[in-house]
């Protein structure tokens, strides 16, 4: 986990990288609670690729930092996106239409969100557009929770 160390050292880049930030002591305590659970190479990366955005004008907050660490979780744990995981459900659907198909799914997330609304249920449905809504609404959330944990 980061220490208050490497958080000073991260807001020290952020400031040479932003330079119409103006930090304070209280700005280094802030980004320390937020961020002290975070290992610090996980944040080191998280923060170059906050800086490396294109058209970035201020320095990231706690929050984006925290987006860009669970981002490249996904990366690393070949987590498709919901709009990912929903062409799967479709291309399952071509492939494994009938009732003895047997869809294979990328990733636990993916199974884990058919189960919960229903494969037959997807399969039959005639209204696609709500099933999409619902699938990603429920995959995300589903995400989230596997990212707290």
């Amino acid at each position: 986990m980061a220490n208050e160390k490497d958080i000073a050292r991260i807001v020290a880049q952020l400031s040479a990288g932003y330079p119409n930030w103006n930090t304070t002591p209280f700005t280094l305590e802030v980004y320390y609670q937020d961020l002290k659970d975070i290992p610090a190479d996980e944040l080191d990366i998280a923060v170059r690729s906050c800086r490396a955005e294109i058209g970035r004008k201020f320095a990231p907050s706690t929050g984006e930092i925290r987006g860009a660490v669970a981002e490249l979780h996904r990366a690393c744990n070949n987590i498709p996106s919901s709009y990912e995981a929903w062409q799967e459900v479709l291309e399952q659907m071509r492939r494994n239409g009938g009732d003895f198909g047997k869809p294979i799914w990328s990733h636990l997330l993916v199974a884990k969100t058919v189960r919960a609304l229903g494969w037959v249920n997807l399969r039959m449905s005639e209204d696609q557009t709500a099933d999409r809504a619902r699938f990603i609404q429920c995959y995300e959330q589903f995400q989230e929770r596997a990212e707290r944990e």
